[in-house]
């Protein structure tokens, strides 16, 4: 059976970029550094190590739906800042102060983090845990999703998203 040139450079770059995912949760989150015996604190570390490393994908995600961000690069960017919370007048305020050479570009991520966030939560305050984690999801995932949600939201969503 043979192939064109241009669907075998694409299921190798598919494979690689599967491939790059383990190589990722072992060189970069540690999944190949806690090792026993016994079979049962192995399968806890591994599963905490990939419950970690989609969260991390996940709030990546919110600000670059469109690119995978390594953990090597990402985390010292992202989590290289210093945080203070302030409350006054029934306000909480985070301010964070960033170290990193790129703090311009990192500052308007985290903006647009927050900004997304916020807006979900005053659109969903009402709805069922389901049906926050859909509209968050798809959100995250709208790059591959082509427009489709990935199940039902209540009626008002419509009106409220669209605009």
């Amino acid at each position: 059976m043979a192939f064109p040139a241009e669907t075998i450079a694409r299921l190798y770059r598919e494979r690689a970029d599967a491939e790059n995912i383990y190589d990722e949760l072992k060189n970069q989150w540690g999944w190949n550094g806690f090792t026993t015996r016994k079979l049962a604190p192995c399968r806890l570390m591994a599963n905490m190590v990939a419950l970690v490393y989609n969260w991390w994908h996940l709030y990546v995600r919110l600000y670059d739906a469109e690119h995978h961000r390594e953990a090597i690069t990402s985390r010292p960017a992202l989590l290289g800042g210093v945080a203070r919370m302030t409350r006054h007048s029934g306000q909480c305020t985070i301010k964070v102060s960033l170290q990193h050479d790129k703090k311009e570009l990192l500052v308007e991520a985290i903006k647009l983090v927050s900004k997304t966030l916020c807006r979900f939560y005053l659109i969903a305050e009402q709805w069922s845990i389901e049906q926050r984690w859909t509209l968050l999801l798809t959100h995250i995932f709208r790059h591959w999703l082509g427009g489709k949600w990935l199940g039902a939201l209540p009626e008002a969503a419509q009106a409220l998203l669209s605009g």
